[in-house]
């Protein structure tokens, strides 16, 4: 999944060199065509050095469209393919799956089952979950703000190969398993803590893992009922016809032998959902406030407005700062600096990005958002560089 190290990288140049070419030629043109003609131009460079053919689906919500409902444009609709190289059509209900954007999804239904974080693993997991003390003691809040004590892991190489095959495996190990750190101490982007997270939301107490992944889509599939997003799921094997082709960071295909599948099931929280244009674009609007009852929904004002900072456990690297599931970013902007909530996923042949100004306690709903769907990479760029042009960067 892709990690903030990456996401930082990507997004220091906010005009980086993917979108040079566009500048000169849409410099009169307003922001959203602007964004139109840069993802254009990201397909073309894929398709006539890589030969990959990328899609892309970038929602935007501004003050002048918001009551429309956002408007959504696209890259790549001539050439997307499934995985099994036929012909698929790009368009607001074509999925793609979201990787690590999914945890803001986990936060969420967390808020939506049981309100604010309380209590530790220990108290919310079942008796059948067999962890240590120092594992039973993490608490909810400090898996959802990034400082779970457990150490970065989206780079892979820090547990066990077969770890999350099953709950039985990974409680296995749990049981005996000791944090390297101090948990509310330090910031580490955890893809296991945050599928404990998941599983905590829905009180697992059984080691059937295909039952966890049917317990969680229930809750996910209520949540987004609540902003009227119908489609998205946590991944299948019958979606996998219906998804483009994966492409990987050096725009290698994924070929149709893959399974597609984004995580273990075990990690659907963490990162295993599929969703499309359309409900992203709902998932945003709703995150914007600009949904009915919005501006004083309390879920929404929990999330969002407390922030968290932390120096990475690892002692390298920003201190990021971060809510319950979101990153907090400045932006500089003719208008002062603007605090954008984002977060980012990557998954084998997929990626997603979604932000939006910040807003709580301002008693108006959030001016500017976009997010991003892409069976390539780049997404945080896309959709970094797509903040900054409306907000005027």
């Amino acid at each position: 999944m892709a990690t903030r190290r990456i996401f930082l990288q990507m997004t220091g140049g906010l005009a980086g060199a993917l979108f040079v070419g566009t500048r000169v030629r849409a410099k009169d043109g307003n922001p959203i065509q602007l964004i139109q003609a840069r993802i254009e131009d990201y397909h073309r460079m894929a398709l006539n050095d890589h030969r990959a053919n990328i899609g892309v689906v970038v929602g935007v919500v501004t003050p002048d469209n918001a009551t429309g409902k956002g408007q959504i444009v696209y890259a790549g609709q001539d050439t997307l393919t499934n995985p099994f190289g036929k012909r698929l059509e790009l368009n607001e209900h074509t999925p793609f799956e979201i990787g690590s954007t999914s945890k803001v999804f986990t936060s969420g239904i967390h808020y939506m089952l049981h309100g604010p974080y309380g209590g530790t693993l220990g108290t919310w997991l079942g008796n059948k979950m067999t962890m240590s003390r120092a594992v039973a003691e993490i608490s909810l809040k400090n898996l959802a703000i990034y400082q779970p004590g457990l150490a970065q892991d989206n780079h892979g190489g820090v547990y066990p190969p077969r770890m999350m095959a099953s709950l039985k495996d990974l409680f296995a190990y749990m049981a005996t398993f000791a944090p390297p750190f101090r948990q509310g101490t330090c910031y580490a982007y955890s893809n296991i803590g945050w599928a404990l997270l998941s599983m905590a939301a829905v009180k697992l107490d059984s080691n059937d893992t295909q039952e966890f992944a049917r317990t969680y889509n229930e809750k996910l599939v209520k949540f987004c009922g609540g902003f009227s997003a119908t489609d998205t799921q946590v991944f299948h094997v019958g979606l996998k016809p219906r998804l483009p082709m994966g492409y990987t960071e050096n725009f290698a295909s994924l070929p149709s032998r893959r399974n597609y599948q984004p995580s273990r099931e075990a990690g659907y929280g963490s990162g295993g959902i599929v969703s499309n244009g359309t409900d992203m674009m709902q998932f945003l609007l709703y995150n914007m406030g600009r949904l009915p009852g919005g501006l004083t929904d309390p879920a929404l004002a929990y999330q969002q407005k407390e922030t968290f900072q932390a120096a990475p456990c690892s002692g390298e690297g920003p201190r990021p700062v971060t809510s319950y599931g979101w990153f907090h970013r400045e932006l500089e902007t003719p208008r002062g600096k603007i605090v954008v909530l984002n977060k980012n996923g990557g998954v084998a042949g997929f990626t997603s990005w979604m932000g939006f100004t910040s807003w709580q306690g301002t008693g108006a709903p959030s001016s500017h958002g976009v997010f991003v769907l892409s069976n390539g990479p780049h997404s945080t760029r896309i959709g970094s560089n797509a903040m900054k042009l409306l907000l005027g960067g």
